[in-house]
């Protein structure tokens, strides 16, 4: 095994071994391991790094958005935290594997961090040195991607300390003494969906062998670009954008319900449809606009539909990734981004594209205006809810693919009856329930070999679960029905 400088092994006890997947507890919507005791299946590696320096600031706006959330959920605020899982070449030892955690660890400043609450305000501590455990299971004969999936989820379980802890976990699965997979969870307030991503990538480069120097853009770089003279114009100019947006808004899609958490009263399904990826990439290209675009444009349609309303407003996830550095940056930058969209006339021939090509300029409008302050948001948000209680902004909608599409043939589907006919292969699954959440409904985007994923998650005190399923179909149906000239 290669000798890493800084990497000590650790046996403690009691180790275990990877059994067999089970659901999750009730209330977390995520898979984790069943865990059997045994004698020796279970240790860990201690790594250490040493960095550039110390340095200590403000956090940046992302980790502030992420952070309220975080400290809203408290304990349970691991429903959060990504995880990505990598495989390891054949022929690369564990010391390599564990050398590459801590280059990654030596790379991002945001990776061996802690953040604080003090009378100044939300700050981020750059550690310049310290330790890692790396936790290693076995699984002799089943070490596979579902395994390392579920060892990545088990990790993912855990709610971070941020004070006094790393925003990082890692683990190494290993099939009878040679590491197959890396497992990272990462908690939102050092990673968005893009951050984590570029961890997976670097992982991969760092297991080829392949070292680059670290990025010259850190958070704390970030913080004080916000903090700067062209930062703070670009926060001026989204808050007044939020302000006439707000102004503007219709009445509340939903009728106030109870705050009080509820068991399960909070549940997440998932449809899996090719027919839905066909068809959306059909239509985008009629319109000339994104598959994400269509399908935020019949997400909603259908929300128009069931409140009886013709303007719809949403909160989109706006990855904030605008140049070069912002896109080599292991940090949250994501945060919310207002829009708003009259859907009239979408069911008349012909009406949904233009509602397409609306939701693409509205879109593209909120994303604009999608960079400031949280803290200035909430205060200006309070501000409006002071002079209309009824405001709701209560509905969101996240494509978490990032550039990724789903690379579908869809010359082999000639015709909408084509398209309609895949319907047959499209399931519903149940993702998750919680007693608690910060939104009313939620609709997510993925891909799946091949296939869309559109999740919604929902309030059942005022959308019952089998109406969750019903809007799902709906959406599809929309963009479905939208194939035909």
């Amino acid at each position: 095994m290669l000798v890493v400088p800084g990497v000590r092994v650790a046996c403690p006890a009691p180790r275990w071994r990877v059994g067999r997947r089970r659901p999750a507890a009730r209330g977390r919507g995520r898979w984790t391991m069943e865990l059997t005791s045994t004698a020796e299946r279970r240790s860990t590696r201690s790594v250490t790094f040493t960095g550039a320096g110390e340095r200590t600031g403000a956090m940046t706006w992302g980790q502030a958005s992420i952070y309220s959330s975080i400290r809203w959920l408290g304990d349970d605020a691991s429903y959060f935290n990504l995880v990505r899982v990598v495989d390891v070449p054949a022929g690369v030892d564990e010391g390599t594997v564990l050398g590459a955690v801590q280059h990654l660890l030596v790379r991002h400043e945001g990776l061996r961090s802690l953040f604080h609450e003090t009378p100044e305000g939300w700050t981020q501590h750059v550690r310049p040195q310290g330790e890692l455990t790396v936790h290693v299971a076995d699984a002799d004969g089943a070490a596979d991607t579902a395994a390392a999936r579920a060892f990545a989820s088990e990790l993912a379980g855990h709610t971070f300390r941020h004070d006094v802890e790393l925003p990082l976990s890692v683990g190494v699965l290993r099939d009878h003494g040679r590491a197959t997979h890396v497992v990272v969870a990462a908690s939102h307030l050092a990673v968005d969906g893009w951050a984590a991503d570029l961890v997976a990538q670097d992982l991969r480069r760092l297991l080829a062998g392949e070292v680059a120097d670290a990025p010259t853009w850190q958070p704390l770089d970030q913080a004080a670009h916000e903090a700067g003279e062209a930062g703070a114009a670009r926060g001026e100019a989204a808050l007044a954008y939020w302000r006439r947006t707000l102004a503007a808004a219709p009445r509340p899609l939903f009728p106030p319900a109870d705050p009080a958490p509820a068991p399960g009263r909070f549940v997440r399904l998932a449809l899996e449809s090719r027919a839905l990826a066909v068809a959306a990439t059909l239509v985008s290209t009629r319109c000339a606009v994104s598959t994400g675009t269509v399908l935020l444009a019949a997400a909603s349609v259908v929300l128009g539909r069931l409140v009886g309303q013709d303007r719809v407003v949403l909160q989109l996830i706006a990855s904030n990734r605008l140049d070069e550095r912002s896109r080599s940056l292991v940090a949250p930058l994501a945060e919310n981004a207002l829009f708003a969209i009259d859907v009239s006339g979408a069911d008349a021939p012909g009406g949904f594209a233009t509602t397409a090509r609306r939701a693409f300029a509205s879109g593209l409008n909120a994303y604009r205006h999608a960079q400031y302050d949280p803290r200035a948001r909430d205060e200006l948000v309070a501000q409006e809810r002071a002079r209309d209680a009824d405001l709701d902004l209560g509905c969101f909608f996240n494509d978490m693919r990032i550039g990724r599409d789903w690379g579908v043939d869809v010359d082999a589907y000639p015709d909408v009856d084509a398209v309609r006919a895949l319907r047959d292969g499209t399931r519903v699954r149940h993702v998750g329930s919680w007693d608690r959440q910060d939104a009313t409904c939620f609709v997510g985007v993925d891909d799946a070999d091949g296939a869309c994923v559109l999740y919604l998650m929902a309030d059942t005190a005022l959308v019952p679960e089998p109406r969750v399923e019903a809007l799902l179909r709906e959406m599809e149906s929309v963009v479905v029905e939208a194939v035909a000239p």
